[in-house]
């Protein structure tokens, strides 16, 4: 867009000013203007045009100042907050990966306790099938003496367990 001038009148003294802006967007400027300078006509009675003028300006300026200020303070919180959420990220990544690992572990616990599920099913009943053919021949059998591991034992110290031994009236001693 081109360069072009806009006249505007503030406190009974036209201007002429070079601008691409918008006509009436240069008119509300000059509107803001006037408003300043009565502004500080206001407060300090005694004071001329110029000396308001003057005043508005520094009012200007001062607010030009601290909204840069109030600028730079919001672009550094901005740079804080795209680095934390960067970090973020990257923290979410790393979780990422140790869930797809925890799921990957998971699912071959799963397999590994379908496939043992399976062999213990096979063990259960081959155990059936040598009780029912053992059964035949010894009707009268002491009952199976449970094998514990070693770890079981040490679980069972630890927790205070007392071996007791079940007796029954209907056994003979003479199996003993």
């Amino acid at each position: 867009m081109g360069k072009k001038s806009v006249r505007v009148q503030i406190e009974g003294r036209n201007y002429s000013l070079i601008t691409s802006d918008d006509e009436k967007y240069v008119n509300s400027v000059a509107e803001e203007v006037i408003k300043h300078i009565r502004k500080a006509a206001q407060n300090g009675k005694h004071l001329d045009t110029r000396d308001c003028a003057v005043l508005a300006a520094l009012n200007f300026c001062d607010d030009r100042n601290k909204a840069v200020k109030r600028n730079k303070d919001v672009v550094e919180k901005a740079d804080k907050i795209i680095h934390q959420t960067n970090d973020l990220n990257k923290m979410c990544k790393e979780y990422k990966e140790k869930l797809t690992e925890a799921i990957n572990e998971n699912t071959r616990l799963v397999k590994r306790i379908k496939a043992l599920e399976q062999q213990l099913s096979v063990l259960s009943r081959e155990n059936e099938s040598l009780k029912n053919s053992d059964g035949n021949k010894n009707e009268k059998q002491k009952p199976d003496v449970i094998v514990k591991t070693p770890q079981e034992k040490k679980n069972e110290k630890l927790m205070g367990y007392v071996p007791m031994r079940q007796y029954s009236l209907f056994d003979d001693d003479k199996n003993e």
